[in-house]
Parts: structure tokens; C-alpha cells; sequence
């Protein structure tokens, strides 16, 4: 039996400073700021089809079948370009329940990494919302999610527990959000995935679920969405859509971070959070710490 679940919308505000978003909801509640990235040339810019142009040969990875399993192949970026195109052109005017398995998913991948060159349509890219350990070389932190319409990242919260602020460029996707208080009755497994789907729950193979509340946001090219540590979020692509995230934690849930390893978090995250609690907390910089992070930033999990 599937049934709806009580959901309500995120507070949607223009763009913040710094102070008003630490104050306000950094380690509080999502938000999404409308319009806070109109003003950096990647909005206007930035697609896959552009990517593809200026690198063509790049060898990428991609997902391919469920996001959660983690299978992976590499292709050529004017390739995926190509085979994304062609599956729009097909799907066009088809409804939702017609268009059949999306192609792979080139999701969490450090493009950055990869084309330096892209870092020029960035500036001014908005720092000062990171501690001082993230925001001097913010670069090395964006996982970049490129893909066709209809790809979907099933209910998670991000791996090391970090704070996650999303930044959306081409297209559109639509989060559904479980607050981090609630993952006890999300069924979870391999540590961060949740075998429940938000927008069609079957209550009676997971029935802890029923009464979990949920709030929903669109986000559209030039927005930025923050969420706390620990949020569970159901991702959808409405378009095809160009975003990165930025993980990353403040003193607070570095120490989290550090504190769940009796929660059965993967040793080797814990791993990570205690090189990032360093730098958060005891203001290691980051170039020390690069060498024992340079995996974090292909980690698939």
C-alpha cells in the first residue's frame, strides 16, 4: 500500500549575506536563495553540450542503473553529450510514465579537477559562506552532477554528515527533504541510502515512515540550496541540468562527524571527518591534509 505523506515547502528567501544565512539557518533548516548565483557567468553559460565542446575527449564517469549501487563506466564527454541529446530528442512530448530508463548520470565528479578553466565563470564565487578551511581554495570542494531530464538520486543524506549547499546552473530538479532527526524511520542501508521512496511511500513494508514529514523545493538555474547535516533528499532532474554541491563542515558537525562512528559509519569515513576536523578545528591547512584527502574526492559510496 502506498499512500502520500504530510510535506510542506522550503522557506524560500533572494539571496542572503553570510551573517543572515549562519544566523538563520546554517545547522537549523534548508533554504533556497532564488537567484543567488544569476550574477556568475556558469549560469549563463554552463551545459553539457558546452562542456562538451570545450573538452570533447575528457574521459568522464558516469552512474549507470540506480545511483545507489554505485556502477560506474567511463565515456568520452562529447560521447555522453551525444547519447543524452539523442534520448531527449526521443522522450520530447512523451508523459513521464512513457519515457523509460534515462541514459548514466555523470554525478559526484570533481569537474573542476578536471577543467581548471572552468573556474573563471565562478567569479565572484560567494566564499565567505565557508569556514576558513573550505572558502581559501573553495575550488578543490564542488561535485559536479551532470545529466539528462528524469535522473533521480534516491533518498540519502550525504556521506560524511557534512553541511551541503547546492548550487544549481542549467535546468531544474526537485528535492523532496526527511529532516536528519527522522532517519531512524527511513529504513536505511550501506549506511546512507534509504530504501523508501518519499514521493510514494509503501506503509506497509515500511511502516515507521507513516507521520514522517516532508518539505519539497524546485530548484531552478542561478538558485542555491542549503541543508543541514544529516537531511535526507530525493533528487529529480526536470530538465537536463548542470549543478555541483559543496560538502563541508564548520567545528560543529566536525565533531558529529567524528562522534557517529558508533553508529556503524564506514571506517573510512570516519576517516575523512577526522583529517576534516583537523583542518575545521585545529586550523591544519589544507594543503598538509591533501595528500591523506586527494580519494575523498573520487570516493563513490
Amino acid at each position: 500500500m502506498t499512500t502520500t505523506v504530510p510535506s510542506s515547502l522550503v522557506d524560500v528567501r533572494p539571496p542572503l549575506t553570510a551573517a543572515q544565512f549562519h544566523a538563520e539557518y546554517v545547522n537549523k533548516k534548508p533554504v533556497l536563495m532564488k537567484g543567488a548565483l544569476a550574477g556568475l557567468p556558469a549560469t549563463d553559460r554552463w551545459s553539457l553540450s558546452h562542456f562538451a565542446s570545450i573538452a570533447p575527449d575528457l574521459p568522464v564517469r558516469l552512474k549507470t542503473g540506480r545511483v545507489a549501487d554505485g556502477v560506474t563506466t567511463t565515456v568520452r564527454m562529447a560521447d555522453y553529450c551525444r547519447t543524452v541529446t539523442e534520448w531527449e530528442d526521443r522522450i520530447a512530448g512523451l508523459p513521464d510514465d512513457e519515457v523509460g530508463k534515462p541514459p548514466p548520470y555523470l554525478h559526484d565528479v570533481p569537474l573542476l579537477s578536471l577543467l581548471p578553466a572552468l573556474r573563471a565563470d565562478l567569479e565572484p564565487f560567494p566564499a565567505e559562506v565557508f569556514p576558513k578551511f573550505f572558502r581559501d581554495q573553495w575550488w578543490v570542494f564542488p561535485q559536479f552532477f551532470v545529466g539528462p531530464s528524469h535522473a533521480v538520486t534516491p533518498l540519502h543524506f550525504d556521506t560524511l554528515l557534512t553541511h551541503n549547499l547546492f548550487f544549481q546552473f542549467d535546468g531544474s530538479k526537485r528535492f523532496v527533504m526527511v529532516d536528519a532527526a527522522d532517519r531512524d524511520r527511513c529504513y536505511m542501508y550501506n549506511w546512507r541510502w534509504s530504501k523508501v521512496d518519499p514521493d510514494d511511500p509503501d506503509l506497509e513494508r515500511f511502516p515507521r515512515f507513516r507521520g514522517v514529514r516532508t518539505s519539497t523545493c524546485v530548484v531552478e538555474a542561478g538558485d542555491l540550496l542549503y541543508m543541514p547535516p544529516g537531511t535526507l533528499h530525493k533528487v529529480t532532474s526536470l530538465a537536463p541540468s548542470v549543478s555541483f554541491n559543496i560538502d563541508w563542515h564548520d567545528r560543529h558537525s566536525a565533531l558529529r562527524g567524528i562522534n557517529v562512528f558508533r553508529d556503524r559509519m564506514p571506517l573510512r569515513n570516519l576517516r575523512y571527518n577526522l583529517l576534516f576536523a583537523l583542518g575545521v578545528r585545529a586550523g591544519v591547512p589544507l594543503s598538509t591534509l591533501m595528500p591523506a584527502l586527494k580519494s575523498y574526492f573520487v570516493y563513490i559510496s
